[in-house]
Formats: C-alpha cells, sequence, structure tokens
C-alpha cells in the first residue's frame, strides 16, 4: 500500500471555526485597545476645602493595571510620604491646612504593555488668618477683638483663670471677646478652639491675653522741703485719662490740719496735669496730697491700686525783684529787703523778659549754649557757669567769671551776678551768685520790672 494524502475540504463547518477564531482574534485586540486604564482619586481630582485629617487614595482603573511611579508635592515643592500597594497608594494624614497637592502617577498593564500618565490636584480646606499678632491688650471694658481674613464656623475660648464671653458678627469674621476676672497687668494664656467655615477643626490656637497696666502718679515736689511759695505741682500720670476733666476733683491738695489751699488746674499735654496755688503757698507749711483711686481711670483701662499720699513744705516768704532799667536785684523776705545787688541783664539785641515768673531748675554748675547753631549770629557756648536758677525758658540768675560790668547791660538775656566761682580775673569779686543761690528755692517767685515802680524806686 502506499501512502494516503490528506486532503482538506472547506465546509460549512471549517467556515464557521475559522470565523469564529477570527471573530476572537479581533475582539481580544478591540477590547485590548478599548478596556480602560487610568488612576482615579478620592477625594475626586480638582476638589477644593479637602478636610486635611483624612486620607487621600489613589486606585487605579482597568484589568492588570498597577501604579508603576508616583510622586506627591506639596505647593512648595516638597515631597509627601504615601503607603503604596500594587494598584493602591494612600496619602495618609494629617496634611496641611490651605495647601495644594500635586500628584504625578504612572499607571502600566504589564501583560499587553499599556502605559498611562495622570497629572492629579487637589486643595486642602484653608486655615482663617488672625489679623495682627497672638499677644492682645485688653482694652478699658476688658474686651479684645479678634479679626480673621475669612469666616470661621465656631469659635470657643478656654481659661483657667478667666471667665470669657465670645460674641460674633454676622459675617462670622469678626469676634469681640469679653474677659472678667482678670488682675491689672498680667498675661493669661487661652486656648482657641476653632472650625472652618465647613466645620472642620482646625488646631488649637494659643491666644496671650494682656490685661491693662495699672494707671500710676507722680508728683514731683514729693518729699522736697524750703520749697519757695510759687512752685506750682505737676502730677505726671502714666497713661492718659478717661475723664481727665474730672481728674482734679479726686485730688485734695491741704495744709497739714486739713484747710484746702486754692488753686489753678491746668492739663499741660495728655498726661500732666499742673495745680498752681492761688495766691501762693502759705510760708513755712507742711503741704499733703492725697489721690483718690476711684475716679481715676486710664484710657487703656487701668487705674490707681491704691490710693497716693504726698507731702512736701514750704520755705520762708521769699521774693526776687529784678528792676531792667537799674540793672537792681533785690531779695525780698517777709516784706524786707535782706539784700541788694548789682546785676548785669540783656543788652539791647538780647533784652530781659519782663514779667512775673519763678524758679523752676537750678544747677551749682551749668553749661550753657546758645539757640544759634554754630556759625549762626548769637551763637555760644559757656562752660562751668556757676549757681544757674532758671525762672522763665532759657532765661537765669547765675555767676558771670568773664566780665565785670555789674550794673551794666551787657548779656544775652541772663541776669548775670558777680561771682569768685571760676574767677580768675577778679578773684576778690564778691559772691553774690553764691549767695543768691543758698537763700532762694525752687519755687521762690521772680518779678522782673522794666521801669522800677514808684514805691520801690522810694
Amino acid at each position: 500500500m502506499g501512502a494516503q494524502k490528506a486532503v482538506f475540504v472547506w465546509n460549512a463547518a471549517t467556515s464557521w471555526l475559522a470565523g469564529t477564531v477570527v471573530a476572537a482574534l479581533l475582539g481580544l485586540f478591540a477590547w485590548w485597545q478599548l478596556i480602560p486604564l487610568d488612576v482615579s482619586m478620592i477625594p475626586a481630582a480638582g476638589s477644593t476645602g479637602v478636610d486635611p485629617r483624612h486620607a487621600v487614595t489613589l486606585q487605579t482603573v482597568g484589568l492588570g493595571s498597577r501604579i508603576a511611579q508616583i510622586a506627591v508635592r506639596d505647593s512648595s515643592g516638597r515631597l509627601v510620604a504615601g503607603a503604596e500597594q500594587s494598584a493602591h497608594f494612600r496619602i495618609a494624614p494629617p496634611l496641611a491646612f490651605g495647601t495644594r497637592y500635586t500628584v504625578n502617577v504612572q499607571v502600566v498593564r504589564d501583560w499587553t504593555g499599556q502605559t498611562a500618565g495622570r497629572v492629579l490636584s487637589f486643595e486642602t480646606a484653608a486655615m482663617p488668618q488672625l489679623q495682627g499678632t497672638t499677644t492682645r491688650l485688653l482694652g478699658a471694658d476688658g474686651s479684645v477683638a479678634l479679626q480673621f481674613d475669612r469666616p470661621v464656623g465656631g469659635l470657643q475660648l478656654e481659661s483657667d483663670q478667666l471667665d470669657l464671653t465670645v460674641q460674633g458678627e454676622a459675617s462670622q469674621r469678626r469676634f469681640r471677646v469679653v474677659a472678667k476676672n482678670y488682675r491689672q497687668g498680667q498675661s493669661y494664656p487661652v486656648q482657641l478652639n476653632w472650625t472652618t467655615s465647613a466645620g472642620i477643626p482646625l488646631p488649637p490656637l494659643t491666644l496671650q491675653l494682656v490685661a491693662p497696666p495699672p494707671l500710676t502718679a507722680k508728683l514731683d515736689a514729693q518729699g522736697l522741703s524750703d520749697v519757695g511759695l510759687a512752685l506750682p505741682l505737676l502730677f505726671t500720670f502714666s497713661e492718659p485719662l478717661l475723664d481727665r476733666e474730672a481728674a482734679s476733683a479726686h485730688i485734695a491738695v491741704q495744709v497739714k490740719d486739713g484747710e484746702a489751699v486754692a488753686g489753678r488746674w491746668q492739663w499741660l499735654g495728655k498726661r500732666r496735669l499742673q495745680f498752681t496755688p492761688r495766691p501762693a503757698w502759705p510760708a513755712a507749711s507742711t503741704i499733703a496730697v492725697h489721690i483718690d483711686p476711684a475716679g481715676l481711670v486710664a484710657l487703656g483701662g487701668g487705674h490707681l491700686e491704691r490710693a497716693l499720699d504726698y507731702h512736701f513744705s514750704t520755705g520762708s516768704d521769699r521774693r526776687i525783684v529784678v528792676y531792667l532799667d537799674t540793672q537792681k536785684v533785690e531779695a525780698i523776705e517777709a516784706g524786707e529787703v535782706v539784700r541788694t545787688f548789682s546785676v548785669s541783664t540783656g543788652k539791647a539785641g538780647t533784652p530781659t523778659v519782663s514779667g512775673t515768673y519763678y524758679i523752676y531748675a537750678r544747677y551749682p554748675i551749668k553749661t550753657m549754649r546758645s539757640s544759634a547753631r554754630p556759625g549762626q549770629p548769637g551763637y555760644y557756648v559757656v562752660e562751668n557757669v556757676p549757681y544757674a536758677q532758671y525762672f522763665h525758658e532759657g532765661y537765669a540768675f547765675h555767676g558771670a567769671w568773664w566780665h565785670n560790668a555789674f550794673g551794666t547791660p551787657v548779656s544775652h538775656g541772663c541776669v548775670n551776678m558777680s561771682t569768685r566761682n571760676h574767677n580768675r580775673r577778679w578773684p576778690n569779686a564778691r559772691e553774690d551768685a553764691g549767695w543768691l543761690w543758698r537763700w532762694a528755692a525752687l519755687g521762690v517767685p521772680v518779678t522782673v520790672y522794666r521801669h522800677t515802680p514808684a514805691r520801690a524806686a522810694t
């Protein structure tokens, strides 16, 4: 027998089988091309206001797909860590508030060789920003305002030491906090618990609420003795007062036996209150000053912590009179002229002022400077000027060792007096300036006449 040869017969059955195979191959090709290969994110890509307390997850989409590469960066470009599995990636909380995150991910399907790259992003909820610092000074009514750059959902304050109430405006951006039971000048830590407008809890914020400092007051004459009878009292407060016009009603000025001293009150600026006795202090007396703390409140809310008591004493009834026309000075005590001096007052171009004044400052040695600048007419600097006693602005009684022309007006406006201090040219000069220095005191009245009154001339 010879070998038999196989013969393929194309019939209906083989035709159907071939068609089925081709269809399967075409279907497989179509499925490979059309089935999804992607990545999804929860919350959805492009979301804003994401709660940073919750994880963000990425999941591949498509049969047999996996994550090949992934990088998550915050808005500063910093890489953010996460937990990666084959088809799953988890960005672990907590995330930062108010931050945009960008996800670069590549997914693959190994058995088909397909790859897909995606760039996804999301933004976490923004944290409201407190305007200003976290240290706040309580107002006079114990309140402080908290202002935010965006609405706040809820706000509560906790303190172990203060009683606090919170009042919010309709915008939920501004809140008024009122504190009670605080002590002046103390600082109190307060914890702020709050949420975003969507109700997402925010990290607690620590505030420092600082109570107004106590009001203080000083009297320039405190403890002085032998004071002249025209010296005004100057009260200096640490802050402007809430009701300055009523301040004098809370200050008592009286002699030791309780009799009130009449006088005039006047504000000098915002914090200094002056009392000028009218017509003068009683001679050889102790003056008592009492400040009642009840009615004195600073603009910032501080008040005196206790009553203040001051004392000073006056000397004898002394007065100094200057006669410009005769170039004479008289020292008068208890109505009697105890000494007369020849002096040198201001020349025609720089005359001495006339009027009623008092000695407001005294220096045993003083460097005197003109108001003119170097190179300008009238400029001078004189060191070692002895026994300077100022009675008005830059006008003073003082010793003059650089001339001996007393009885003639030659000064720049001051009342020059004879002195031996630093006087090398006239070492035997009269010590008039030193005598007046030892006899006088702060507050001694000074009267300067251009022309000698008829009564004084006799």
